[in-house]
């Protein structure tokens, strides 16, 4: 086996020093006298009927090597094939098809497909297939494909695939696509997507997505989300980052230096100014406020925590002690709560929706064996300040509990009466 790789090895390196040196002008390579084979025959060049490295053929059929300057029509090869300058046809090497500057058609190869400069086709290749410069067409890849430059192509891939300078298609890849400058497109990758300038379409990763400047689309991530500047569309993981974020972000937690979107998350922060909408648990802006929050209920006996308002939306985040319509004093009951405020003379009115889950017995491994339960709340509150720092809450509203493992159906709803204390 290692014999069979030192032999691969040597030959790529014997068709890659055969190729045309990147300094020869196009002056020079046209001086060189050429002649028209319609059918040449190689064993390893120069064992073959052209012996000039500039010849046209137009059926090139190769056992180990061969080594021409242009191909119009097919070129057939055991082991690889070199075409010094252009090809236009079709090319199928066992190991490796190699193209010294533009390309037409189809190439496929066992191990490589390369064309230094512009491509216009399909490669197919087991290993990696690679342009030097521009790309129009398909790639498809055991491992890797690589373009230098842009162009309007897609990319399949085992492994990588990589847009030097951008490219406007698709990559699909099982370890991670990268784009190096502008790009359009689709990106779908089992680790993650890079695009290091502006990107204008979908990203979706099992890991991470990344696009260096603006973004206009979908992201898509198991992990993380980022965009370098501005972004207009979705954001969808984990944790999503966006210093400019005028779209929707959906997460665990939700970071933005400017937002004039929505964000929904169980963290939603915003560093500079939160003119958008964040819908969660928890929601920090410069813009907004956090107060504390206490009060009593017939439901639950006492309960209190932590008010995140930004503008007119706020969310509470509580504890509760006392399940009263039970009697169960050893009781936790952990809540949120998610509403809007109109203010009215120096009043408010608050009306807010909310979830509550209450822990009758593993916390404490209450002797009576109470279930836990589920309590769904919608609530109006009315605010009347006592002073600058302390208001007086008062509400009522409807609540549906039911037990924990059992359909919603099967509970009860009651009446909900409420009076507390704001305080920051």
């Amino acid at each position: 086996m290692r014999k069979k790789i030192y032999a691969i090895l040597v030959l790529l390196c014997v068709m890659g020093m055969n190729l045309p040196a990147s300094a020869q002008s196009s002056d020079e390579k046209e001086a060189v006298k050429r002649k028209k084979y319609p059918v040449n025959l190689s064993l390893f060049y120069p064992v073959s009927i052209n012996q000039s490295p500039n010849d046209v053929v137009n059926f090139n059929l190769t056992l180990i090597y061969s080594r021409v300057g242009y191909v119009y029509g097919f070129d057939l090869s055991v082991v690889g094939s070199a075409v010094e300058h252009h090809l236009e046809g079709i090319q199928l090497c066992g190991l490796a098809g190699v193209v010294g500057e533009s390309a037409q058609g189809v190439q496929v190869a066992g191990l490589a497909c390369v064309a230094g400069d512009s491509f216009t086709g399909l490669q197919v290749a087991g290993l990696a297939s690679v342009t030097g410069e521009s790309h129009t067409g398909l790639q498809v890849s055991g491992l890797a494909n690589v373009v230098g430059n842009t162009g309007s192509f897609g990319q399949v891939s085992g492994l990588a695939n990589v847009a030097g300078e951008g490219f406007t298609g698709f990559q699909i890849s099982g370890g991670f696509n990268i784009g190096g400058g502008p790009s359009r497109g689709f990106q779908a990758v089992g680790l993650f997507n890079v695009v290091a300038e502006g990107f204008r379409g979908i990203q979706a990763s099992g890991l991470f997505n990344v696009v260096g400047e603006n973004f206009e689309g979908a992201q898509l991530a198991g992990l993380f989300n980022i965009t370098g500047e501005e972004m207009r569309g979705l954001q969808v993981g984990t944790f999503n980052i966006a210093p400019r974020q005028r779209g929707v972000q959906i997460g665990v937690v939700n970071v933005a230096a400017n937002n004039t979107g929505l964000q929904i998350g169980l963290v939603n922060y915003t560093k500079e100014e939160n003119n958008g909408v964040p819908i969660g648990a928890v929601n920090i802006a410069p813009n907004g406020r956090i107060r504390g929050i206490a009060w009593l209920g017939n439901g639950v006996a006492v309960s209190g925590g932590a008010k995140f308002t930004v503008r007119p939306y706020y969310s509470i985040v509580s504890l509760g002690a006392h399940n009263t319509a039970d009697d169960i004093g050893q009781s936790l009951t952990y809540g949120v709560h998610y509403g809007l405020t109109f203010p009215f003379d120096r009043m408010s009115l608050n009306p807010d929706v909310g979830y509550r889950f209450r822990d009758n017995t593993p916390l404490f491994k209450n002797p009576q064996g109470e279930p836990d339960q589920h309590i769904l709340e919608g609530r109006l509150s009315l605010g009347i300040p006592i002073t600058p720092r302390l208001s007086l809450m008062v509400g009522a509203g409807l609540a549906h509990r039911f037990d924990a493992g059992s359909p919603i159906d099967s509970g009860d709803t009651y009446p909900l009466l409420f009076a507390g204390l704001e305080f920051f």
